[in-house]
């Protein structure tokens, strides 16, 4: 059985721009781990790579690499992949619904995707739809608001607040600032793309995890060490299975709440948290696989993958 993984950043969607180092960086960690870890059940893999690229080095005949040059080749490969692969991974930011659409086209082909479903990825990508949504059914999660909305009040000078655009992934483009700076940053930006939260002080903490039909596996609690340059924030990097932080208790706890007020959360889920001394936040809902996943310290004692595997073997068995 061959699994089509596609990872947008290294995928040569990208192949006709100047790309972000740190970024591809980031996708190169995600696909080259999901890759051993599915090889190392046995499943032959397949994915698009740009010719930019130096080639993974995984020593196998399992894997098999379509390399792309330019956009063209880009769209053509892409549509055969389609026609010619029955199972698909995603890994793709929400950002300008680029995770959405790529489901949604395999969707629409009645092809087996180990991802949350189309509709569920549309909300969560975006960030107020998804503030509603969970608000509506009584999950804690910082007061959010409109770019437009927000200006249109006042509010204390000495508050701080979040700027984030509306589908982004990551920090990227995320401020954090009083209220006077915060008024002055939205005039220099289109107020369309960029809401505004509450500032939460405390614990930036992530949960990893894997759905199938309903059923909720805890991969792993983590701390997001997240840095703060002049007013913008950047993501160090995630320390997986920090369970100290969190019980598996209380995570799986929240966890189960957030994917039965979800229609469609499925596959690889992240959330993004912040825990006080009274209160866990949601911060946000990342309906695909994380850069965490990457990390060391997730195959130390187990195959991450090993609940994706354990769904595709019921699914071949059917």
């Amino acid at each position: 059985m061959t699994i089509f993984i596609y990872e947008h950043l290294t995928s040569g969607a990208l192949s006709e721009e100047v790309f972000s180092a740190g970024l591809m960086h980031e996708g190169e960690l995600m696909l080259e781990s999901i890759c051993r870890d599915l090889l190392a059940y046995g499943y032959k893999v397949a994915l698009m790579r740009d010719s930019r690229l130096p080639a993974l080095t995984i020593p196998t005949d399992r894997l098999t690499t379509y390399p792309i040059q330019n956009q063209l080749q880009f769209t053509e490969t892409w549509q055969q992949c389609q026609q010619h692969y029955d199972f698909f991974l995603v890994i793709a930011p929400e950002t300008d619904s680029i995770l959405f659409n790529f489901v949604l086209s395999l969707e629409q082909q009645q092809k087996r995707i180990f991802n949350c479903s189309s509709s569920a990825i549309r909300l969560c990508s975006d960030k107020y739809l998804c503030y509603q949504h969970l608000k509506k059914h009584h999950i804690t999660t910082p007061k959010t608001f409109t770019a437009n909305d927000w200006l249109s009040e006042d509010h204390s000078t000495k508050a701080q607040w979040i700027i984030k655009p509306i589908d982004g992934a990551g920090c990227e483009n995320t401020y954090c600032s009083d209220s006077v700076d915060t008024r002055q940053r939205l005039s220099t930006l289109p107020k369309d793309k960029f809401i505004v939260q509450t500032y939460i002080s405390g614990e930036n903490l992530s949960l990893s995890l894997f759905i199938n039909e309903g059923e909720t596996q805890l991969l792993s609690v983590n701390i997001q060490h997240i840095k703060q340059d002049q007013q913008q924030l950047h993501l160090g990097y995630c320390e997986a299975q920090r369970f100290d932080m969190l019980s598996r208790e209380q995570a799986l706890s929240l966890a189960n709440q957030i994917s039965h007020c979800i229609d469609g959360l499925s596959g690889f889920v992240g959330i993004d948290i912040v825990k006080t001394t009274n209160a866990i936040y949601v911060i946000e809902v990342n309906p695909r696989l994380t850069s965490t996943y990457a990390e060391p310290a997730m195959r130390e004692k187990t195959n991450p993958s090993e609940t994706l595997n354990k769904q595709i073997q019921a699914l071949l068995a059917k």
